[in-house]
C-alpha cells in the first residue's frame, strides 16, 4: 500500500482511521465543510506535491489551487455502543465527511473533514474513493464502514450486506443485524475504552489472530494520517478514542 505521511504525525487521537466511530452528528453544512478544506489549502497542495513527486512528475513550479470538486459525503463508521451489545444501539455512528478535492494539475483526493471545537477541520487526505462512493450508493439505506479491515456495508431490512470483499469474507451474501453485532462482539468487545486490553496499552486495535484477513488491501495513499492496516502492521498506535486529531507536519 503506497501511503504519505509526516513522520511526527502517530497522534493518539486517530480512531477515525482505524478505531470505532463516534458519537458526533453530521451537522456541518456544505460551506462549513468547504470552508474547512479551503483552510487546509496549504497541506493539501503539498499532498498533492506528494503525489506528483510519486509519480515522478516535477511541478515545483505549477499552483496546485485545490478545490472543493462536489458535495459532502457522510461516513458512518462502526459504534462502540453497538460492539459493546447494548440495546437499540445502531451499527454505526457519523465518523466523518468525505469531501473530493481537485488541483489544477488534475490530480484528485478526498478530504476527511471532522468535527473539532467550534467548527470543522480537514484531519486527512487520501487518494483513495471509498469514502465517497460507498456511501453515495446509499439510497436511504445505512452504509458503514468496519475500518479495522476496510469492510463496507449496508444495513436493508435488517440485514447487513456486504458492498466489497473484505465485508464479504466477514459476512458472506449477508447476516442479521444480530448476527453482525454478535461478531463484532466477538471480534472487539474486550478491546473497547476501558477494557483490560486498552489499560495494557496493547496496540493494534483487535486480535489479528482472531480476525480474518481482508482478500485485498485498502491501495490508498493516505497522509497525515497512516490507513489503519499500516499502523496495525507497524505497531506503531493503539486503539485510540476520540476524534482523530489535527496534525502538524
Amino acid at each position: 500500500m503506497n501511503v504519505f505521511r509526516g513522520l511526527a504525525v502517530l497522534v493518539a487521537g486517530a480512531a477515525l482511521v482505524f478505531g470505532f466511530g463516534g458519537t458526533a452528528s453530521a451537522s456541518g453544512s456544505p460551506d462549513e465543510v468547504a470552508a474547512a478544506v479551503k483552510a487546509a489549502d496549504g497541506q493539501l497542495s503539498a499532498f498533492f506535491g506528494q503525489l506528483d513527486r510519486r509519480a515522478g512528475v516535477a511541478r515545483a513550479d505549477v499552483a496546485q489551487a485545490p478545490k472543493v470538486d462536489g458535495a459532502p459525503q457522510s461516513v458512518y463508521s462502526l459504534d462502540p455502543a453497538f460492539v459493546a451489545g447494548k440495546p437499540g444501539a445502531a451499527p454505526a455512528s457519523f465518523a466523518y465527511y468525505a469531501v473530493r478535492a481537485s488541483a489544477s494539475t488534475g490530480r484528485q483526493a478526498t478530504v476527511w473533514v471532522t468535527p473539532e471545537a467550534g467548527g470543522w477541520t480537514a484531519s486527512n487526505f487520501t487518494t483513495g474513493t471509498e469514502e465517497l462512493t460507498y456511501p453515495a450508493q446509499a439510497a436511504g439505506d445505512l452504509v458503514f464502514t468496519e475500518p479495522q479491515v476496510n469492510a463496507w456495508y449496508r444495513v436493508r431490512d435488517g440485514r447487513v450486506l456486504a458492498l466489497n470483499d473484505p465485508a464479504r469474507q466477514r459476512v458472506g451474501e449477508g447476516v442479521t443485524l444480530a448476527a453482525y453485532q454478535q461478531l463484532v462482539h466477538r471480534l472487539y468487545g474486550d478491546k473497547l475504552p476501558g477494557s483490560a486490553y486498552r489499560e495494557q496499552g496493547k496496540l493494534g486495535g483487535y486480535d489479528l489472530a482472531a480476525a480474518p484477513a481482508p482478500g485485498v488491501a485498502p491501495g490508498t495513499g493516505t497522509w497525515p494520517f497512516v490507513a489503519g492496516g499500516a499502523l496495525l502492521a507497524l505497531g506503531l498506535v493503539g486503539w485510540a478514542t476520540g476524534k482523530a486529531a489535527r496534525a502538524r507536519r
